[in-house]
């Protein structure tokens, strides 16, 4: 009898049974992960059902910060249910959930909140526009990082409300006046929370005294303008100060100085102490904002 060469396999019952034990011992393995992993997340989940702010807080920090593994529908409840603390403000104008997921409806606008790449949750608004004809895209205005626990604001995007508002006529003065005092609520709030509210231009509990750079030049049509505004009222006064250098007095002793560069206009706002957001006082004297944004003609 010639002998087996012992590299080749002997397919025998007994080592069939064994591949298929050994398998199915896999199988069972992994199932028994993948039961383990289904039920920790519906743990999860109802654990976020219940859970306060500082504990949705920490459960942000712990497992979207550093991009732990989650499923993404905790993930979203998660979102979900911080927003509704962090927007707490916006309960009393009728804020209500809408079809998307990440989007919640006021009575004045939409706030859609999302995830940037360094995964601090940023709140996009978009306002209801005085013309349903108009279409008004969202703004990403306000970012929140939860590790720092900062508030930022996103500077242009308020020049693009003015514009929205005295350019392009989709939204009204009112509406942009109670909007900003939406936001300041909203900020009260979030410093309530513990969070630090970087200055900003939407700040009403500050006064102004600041420099804007507008990237262009104002043409002698616009200080004419002004100068014709502000000549027709006893409670202004326009003055040449320089070679391209104007100052308009205000009320309340409120002053704007105007600096024209060849390819930008410098300003320089003193509120005189009177604390006003920039919204604000533009809206209280909008023939001067063709100095902050280029109206389209």
């Amino acid at each position: 009898m010639s002998e087996i060469p012992e590299n080749k396999t002997i397919n025998t019952f007994e080592d069939q049974y064994q591949i298929k034990k050994t398998s199915y011992q896999k199988e069972i393995v992994q199932w028994i992960k993948e039961a383990e992993e289904e039920l920790a997340d519906l743990y999860l989940r109802k654990a976020l059902l219940e859970a306060d702010f500082e504990t949705l807080l920490q459960q942000y920090r712990q497992l979207i910060l550093p991009q732990q593994p989650f499923s993404t529908i905790a993930k979203t409840n998660l979102l979900e249910y911080l927003s509704y603390y962090l927007l707490e403000p916006f309960h009393s104008i009728g804020m209500q959930q809408t079809d998307h997921y990440n989007t919640w409806e006021t009575n004045h606008f939409y706030v859609a909140y999302q995830l940037n790449e360094a995964n601090h949750l940023v709140l996009h608004f978009q306002l209801k526009v005085i013309d349903e004809r108009f279409f008004m895209e969202y703004i990403p205005l306000i970012t929140l990082d939860m590790d720092k626990m900062e508030v930022t604001i996103a500077e242009k995007e308020v020049h693009t409300l003015i514009s929205l508002w005295y350019s392009d006529k989709y939204l009204s003065r009112t509406q942009l006046s109670l909007f900003n005092q939406d936001l300041n609520r909203l900020f009260v709030h979030l410093k309530a929370l513990g969070f630090d509210v970087l200055p900003s231009l939407l700040d009403n509990t500050q006064a102004l005294s600041l420099q804007l750079i507008s990237d262009f030049s104002a043409s002698a049509a616009i200080l004419d303008q002004i100068f014709i505004t502000t000549m027709e009222s006893e409670e202004y006064d326009f003055d040449k100060i320089g070679t391209q250098q104007y100052q308009v007095t205000l009320t309340q002793g409120q002053t704007m100085k105007i600096d024209i560069h060849e390819n930008q206009t410098v300003l320089f706002i003193d509120s005189n102490l009177r604390k006003r957001s920039i919204l604000d006082f533009v809206t209280s004297y909008p023939f001067l904002v063709p100095l902050f944004v280029q109206v389209r003609k």
